[in-house]
Formats: C-alpha cells, structure tokens, sequence
C-alpha cells in the first residue's frame, strides 16, 4: 500500500515520503495513529498544501518534547518508597507504570508506562539506585535515577 508520512517514523522515512509499506501496518497502525495517510491523488494534494502547517505541528511537538526532557534531566532522581524485606528484596516490584506515576508528579508532565526504558526491560525487585532512560519523541530522551528505598513496616 502506498502511503504519504505525516510524521517522521523511525526506520520508515521523514515527514512527506511517499513509500509502499504493507497494508495491515498502514490500515492498523500507522494511519489510526496518524503517522501517515493512504498515497492518493486527491491525498497528495491536500498534504502539499497542508505541508507547511504539518512541519509546524511536528516543530512544536519536538519543542515540547525536548522542554519535558530538559525538566525531567533537571530533576536528576526521584525516589519511590515500597516494603522489602531485611536484604532489601522488595514485597513486589516496581514496575514503569509506578516510575511513570512518580515522574510525571514530580515533574508536571504527562509521562507515559510506554515511555520507561528499564534497565534489562525487567521489574525492578531490589531496593538501590537505578538509571532509567525515558523515550519522549522521535530522538528525544531523558535520564533519570530512581532510588527504591524501604518503607517502614508498622507491627501490631
């Protein structure tokens, strides 16, 4: 099928390439996320004279982008409390939705489980300090420590 991109996708082309991609990846993913759109005659037009205004979309997105990075590299660590036992093996694990959550509080923006990049691409089991890199767009990135530390068990 072939397609025009609207949006720079990675290992396919940048914004306005016209290419033949298989029709399951465009129908089902890359046209509902609106990443492209279907390389008709009457599609073609319309994407050169929406060009311009789809190149400023993308350059907003990627200043966007690039601010919530520079605030979440600014934030340096955050740290999440859980129970673990005496060697420090947590009572469950902490996960990137729970990584997800505490950034996006700390740092005002909305940061997505999708965009976690954990270490081994594993859950974290352990209490200590761990170095986690956050995907925001295309080419931009974020790093973070996440220290895991014990919270206190009250007994009865």
């Amino acid at each position: 099928m072939k397609i025009i991109l609207i949006n720079d996708v990675d290992k396919l082309g940048n914004m306005g390439s016209e290419i033949t991609v298989k029709s399951g990846y465009a129908r089902n993913f890359l046209i509902p996320k609106y990443k492209a759109m279907p390389a008709t005659k009457n599609n073609i037009a319309i994407f050169k004279a929406k060009q311009l205004e789809f190149q400023n979309k993308a350059i907003e997105i990627q200043t966007k982008a690039e601010l919530c990075a520079e605030t979440i590299n600014k934030l340096k660590s955050i740290t999440i409390k859980a129970k673990s036992g005496v060697e420090g093996k947590l009572f469950g694990s902490i996960g990137s939705r729970d990584i997800a959550a505490a950034i996006t509080t700390a740092s005002g923006f909305k940061v997505f489980k999708s965009q976690i990049r954990l270490p081994n691409h594993n859950v974290l089991r352990t209490t200590g300090t761990y170095n986690i890199n956050i995907h925001i767009y295309n080419d931009v990135f974020a790093k973070i420590d996440v220290i895991i530390v014990s919270q206190m068990i009250k007994n009865k």
